[in-house]
């Protein structure tokens, strides 16, 4: 049995599941980082421009997380899924949409695609994450065809994704390793 200790406790505690805890750093070390004019992101390592920063609170100090590296972390927030498990969903997937196939390496983020009759409230459970895809399928593919009847969902490869997808492969690709 593993024990944890400190922050991984107080995660486990509040029922949200284990991720990286993030590097602290010595007091003092970010005023003089501002008085150098630059900081280092706490997410890609990269000394950028306190403009690239969005303040915390009144007096004006910056996020630990750059502007891109901070939004990353809401939005995995916001499908409770981790780096490491969009990252493998991504190889998974061979960098490509999940409904049509289209490579996006190098390109724009993918969308992550969830079942939204799963969760109530604007937060996902993270097990309804189906898949990455690109924007259109997202906006104007699947979007619309979930919004028709059962009677008219004919179309099979996008029935094919829904009954099966990326995200629910790898999960049981990623039990069976772990238990055998």
């Amino acid at each position: 049995m593993q024990h944890l200790r400190g922050r991984h406790y107080q995660q486990q505690s509040n029922g949200r599941p284990l991720t990286p805890l993030r590097k602290r750093r010595a007091n003092g070390a970010v005023q003089m980082m501002i008085k150098g004019g630059l900081i280092e992101c706490l997410g890609c390592g990269e000394h950028k421009p306190v403009t690239e920063y969005s303040p915390v609170n009144a007096l004006g100090a910056p996020r630990p997380y750059c502007k891109p590296c901070n939004a990353a972390r809401v939005r995995l927030s916001n499908y409770n899924v981790t780096v490491e498990f969009i990252g493998q969903l991504r190889r998974f997937q061979q960098d490509r949409c999940a409904v049509c196939g289209t490579t996006h390496m190098g390109r724009r983020a993918m969308d992550i695609d969830h079942d939204h009759a799963c969760c109530s409230g604007g937060r996902s459970c993270g097990e309804c994450v189906r898949g990455l895809i690109c924007n259109d399928c997202n906006a104007r593919g699947l979007a619309w065809y979930e919004g028709l009847p059962p009677e008219l969902r004919t179309f099979d490869l996008l029935n094919a994704y829904l009954a099966d997808p990326p995200a629910r492969r790898l999960r049981c690709e990623l039990t069976a390793s772990a238990g055998g």
